[in-house]
């Protein structure tokens, strides 16, 4: 695995575009690697050892362009980039090839959002761990190497800024799943990782409004200090809840239904359904269709109160 991580041209703002550009003049063109290099200067204005470092690094070295009888052309993951134009497929084809870039967005998958000194000490500690070479680093090369690393990731929109913190984008957290997805053994633990990454959006959502955001919040934290309280410990995917100042409580609870037990989703949420401004379900057609049969047979309060967020998510495929 590479350590050292070169900027592209563009900087955050235009990075995947120059990426683009630099492939599109090399699959219209006839030139040899030194005039690859000389049109990389002149094109971004660029010092020689700069546009070195691009070719080398970021377009040689990762795959996207290859030497043919003496000639630059385009490799098979290059020729993809250009026509399909997608940040996720270059991220997909070179985070895996430096150390240090995944791990971005792992911690962020758990700790976010996170300040720049906080996200790179812990990036800084968890990349030590891994390479020999990264823990040999000076704290200013490593600083560097850090910031190469962020902002390709938020030039591909795979990690955000929001004023003074860093957070994923909806494509970086759906490449974390994805990633663990396919490390999961067997469908029980493919369906449990996908119903905790919408859990996980659900929270982070209602932290961005400045909710009180409760992941797996208990039945009885919905419901008033004065109410009967349940001995069992029956949870809510996730909670938000607001203090409105003359207004009371405000709270919105919400449950993960792409598949697996209804009836439990229903129950959870009609525990609540009196203290709730709205109850939503995350879940998918076929079983918003279930769960509205339910509801009407059963003439549930539920049903004043219900909202659906619909998601092609579905890792089961086993009955209600």
């Amino acid at each position: 695995m590479k350590t050292t991580f070169w900027p592209m041209a563009g900087g955050v703002g235009d990075g995947f575009a120059s990426y683009l550009k630099i492939l599109r003049y090399v699959s219209e063109s006839r030139i040899d690697r030194a005039g690859l290099i000389g049109w990389l200067k002149n094109e971004f204005q660029l010092m020689e050892s700069y546009a070195k470092n691009v070719a080398s690094l970021l377009l040689f070295g990762t795959g996207l362009i290859e030497s043919v009888d003496g000639s630059c052309v385009l490799t098979e993951a290059g020729r993809r980039i250009l026509e399909q134009a997608k940040p996720g497929i270059l991220y997909e084809h070179i985070a895996g090839q430096f150390l240090g870039i995944t791990d971005i967005v792992d911690i962020l998958d758990t700790l976010q959002p996170l300040t720049w000194e906080k996200l790179f000490d812990a990036w800084h500690a968890r990349v030590c761990k891994i390479s020999p070479e990264a823990s040999k680093w000076k704290k200013s090369h490593a600083k560097m190497q850090f910031r190469h690393r962020l902002d390709w990731l938020r030039s591909l929109s795979i990690v955000n800024k929001l004023a003074d913190s860093f957070y994923l984008s909806k494509t970086g957290m759906e490449d974390r799943t994805q990633r663990r997805l396919k490390t999961a053994k067997g469908q029980t633990e493919a369906e449990s990782i996908s119903h905790g990454d919408i859990e996980d959006k659900l929270k982070l959502i209602g932290d961005f409004f400045e909710f009180l955001s409760i992941k797996r919040a208990t039945v009885n934290e919905a419901r008033p200090a004065k109410a009967t309280k349940l001995s069992e410990n029956r949870q809510l995917d996730c909670l938000w809840a607001r203090v409105v100042h003359f207004g009371g409580k405000v709270q919105y609870a919400f449950e993960v239904q792409v598949g697996g037990n209804i009836s439990d989703a229903i129950e959870r949420l009609e525990m609540v359904a009196s203290f709730v401004q709205k109850a939503v379900i995350v879940t998918n057609d076929s079983q918003q269709t279930l769960i509205e049969q339910r509801l009407a047979v059963k003439n549930s309060p539920l049903r004043d109160k219900i909202l659906y967020y619909l998601t092609t998510t579905s890792t089961t495929s086993r009955k209600p």
